[in-house]
């Protein structure tokens, strides 16, 4: 019966095989499609933006759809953040924006320093008490924390010299999303029911940002900001005067002179954006472009790309433990050097940048490197730049058509920065009184009036061996910024990857002062048995950053906004 039936089976078997269609030669010999990568940037040729917020990317699209160009569409975006990310999107903090003409090589970026700066009666002795203890809370929440911000003098100056559409083009979205209202997204929500703890003390803030009862928004229900509307539309129709002189001024001054704050109406006025000259050194065979001070996080990035280029990085596999202590290593002294005491506003204190980007010094600190064991960091210390000689913030890349590009860093400082709204404004206010130096007397970041506090944001363009723009890049992360930035670089550069492989490959961070290596969850397990072999005390820690990137491939635009953060969205443009 056994063998009947394994006869049977392959009768029907067989018979099943005959009715197949025949597959043709051609057909055989097909190949099956494969890719090179797991992860795939989004591709575009006439346009690009790509922020931290969905709503925002799609109002930056809308710029460039409506004839706008990269200039246009990052101030439209500045403005729709303050509305839809509240917890770094702002018109009430600062930041800093790079511009890239189209056709023009490295040398023509526009550095644009828009940093908050401190009020001309704040002192050091009102944020200490009796004892001389430092009054941290003052400094981290309420009216006193705040600096002057820069964010709607800066995205003004931007639109005056580069610009191209109608001002009031550009104010009317955020408007609109003000005043018509944005579904809370889930992200927002949670970020909202932590903030609502700061809050607590500021029925201004609670009026925007809780329910009528005091309760948090939930996921799906719509926040409107009404007060915030009115002050867009006063920048709307009378410019950034209207925060810095007008009738936003008036609110502001007032409610600080009743407040015990420092911001007056005179310090508002004469908040000025300054022009620098953007800082860059050579790397491999590209030209990385970054900002100068008041950003010390370019200069920190630029020297830890200068160390690493003392070494074959591409000859270790990217994310090995070899590659990874390099990194490191090289992140432990740079940031050391710089918190050095000679960074600071450049208005006030003359900063040692050639020093600092020195070849000879980069030598010296690559020289101190073992490729096998790690140094402690309490046996490095910060090397002064001027004896060598020359050789919660977010952040928004957008290029156009004609291949205008703008990288854009911005901050309130903390989530949702003093946690202080201004009444009638719907402005919250950032806490960047915190980020002077307290700490080290005659430090260059010492509070002076007027002066720009120093800031990590990086944003950051590379340049090719043909000086042709190849990637603008940027993110949020405070002390962590130029070393994650460092790592895109690197990844791009060294290791050849797409945008979106860099943006998604495991991060790490050493910090100077901390022992501990932080890593990303995904870093490979056997990889972290090597680096703790090496002397690395390993750390997992949560996600690092949020990049949003756009790479220029033989004139295709390939962009990838970082999953770290829930909403971000890169968007292309495609003419009709």
């Amino acid at each position: 019966m056994r063998k009947v039936f394994i006869f049977k089976w392959l009768h029907c078997l067989l018979a099943l095989l005959l009715t197949l269609p025949t597959l043709s030669l051609a057909q055989s010999s097909q190949a099956i499609i494969r890719y090179d990568s797991i992860h795939h940037p989004v591709i575009a040729r006439d346009g690009m933006v790509v922020t931290q917020n969905d709503i925002a990317s799609e109002v930056g699209r809308d710029i460039l759809l409506a004839g706008g160009n990269a200039v246009d569409a990052a101030v439209a975006v500045g403005f729709a953040l303050a509305v839809t990310l509240p917890r770094a999107g702002n018109i009430g903090g600062s930041g800093f924006m790079l511009i890239q003409p189209a056709g023009a090589g490295s040398d023509a970026t526009v550095a644009l320093d828009f940093r908050s700066a401190a009020p001309a009666t704040a002192t050091e002795a009102e944020y200490q008490d009796s004892n001389g203890n430092m009054l941290w809370d003052d400094l981290t929440f309420g009216p006193r924390a705040a600096a002057v911000p820069g964010t709607v003098a800066g995205l003004e100056h931007a639109w005056r010299e580069h610009g191209s559409l109608p001002w009031e083009a550009l104010l009317a979205p955020a408007i609109a999303l003000a005043a018509d209202g944005i579904r809370v997204s889930d992200d927002l929500a949670f970020a909202l029911s932590e903030a609502l703890k700061n809050m607590a003390d500021y029925p201004s803030s609670l009026e925007v940002y809780a329910k009528a009862d005091g309760s948090a928004y939930e996921a799906g229900e719509t926040l409107r900001q009404p007060d915030l509307a009115w002050s867009l539309q006063q920048i709307s129709d009378h410019g950034a005067d209207a925060f810095y002189r007008g009738a936003i001024a008036d609110r502001i001054a007032d409610y600080m002179a009743s407040a015990g704050g420092d911001i007056s109406k005179q310090d508002l006025a004469d908040y000025r954006v300054r022009e620098r000259e953007a800082i860059a050194i050579d790397y491999r065979d590209h030209r990385v472009v970054t900002m100068p001070p008041s950003s010390v996080g370019g200069l920190a990035l630029l020297q830890m790309l200068n160390v690493l280029d003392e070494f074959d990085l591409a000859s270790h596999p990217q994310g090995s433990a070899a590659s990874l202590h390099l990194i490191a290593e090289a992140m432990k002294r740079g940031n050391a050097n710089r918190r050095q005491g000679s960074i600071g506003d450049s208005d006030f204190f003359e900063v040692p940048i050639e020093g600092y980007l020195s070849d000879q010094l980069a030598r010296e600190i690559a020289a101190e490197i073992d490729p096998a064991i790690a140094r402690p960091v309490s046996q490095i210390t910060p090397i002064d730049a001027n004896p060598y000689p020359s050789r919660e913030t977010t952040h928004f890349s957008i290029v156009d058509k004609e291949g205008n590009a703008v990288s854009t860093t911005y901050t309130l400082g903390y989530s949702f920065g003093s946690a202080l709204v201004v009444p009638g404004t719907g402005i919250l206010l950032d806490n960047q009184m915190r980020n002077f130096s307290f700490r080290q007397p005659g430090h260059a970041n010492s509070l002076e009036p007027g002066k720009k506090v120093v800031s990590t944001m990086t944003p950051t363009l590379v340049f090719d061996e043909q000086d042709e723009l190849f990637l603008v890049t940027g993110t949020p992360g405070g002390s962590r910024i130029h070393n994650i930035i460092l790592q895109l670089v690197i990844n791009t550069v060294d290791y050849g990857m797409n945008v979106a492989e860099a943006t998604h490959a495991p991060r790490i961070y050493q910090a100077w002062r901390q022992p501990e290596l932080g890593v990303e969850q995904s870093v490979n397990a056997d990889t972290l048995e090597f680096l703790s072999s090496m002397g690395h005390e390993i750390e997992v820690q949560q996600t690092m950053g949020s990049t949003q990137s756009i790479m220029l491939v033989d004139d295709v635009l390939h962009g990838s906004a970082d999953p770290r953060r829930p909403g971000a969205l890169v968007l292309g443009v495609e003419a009709n």
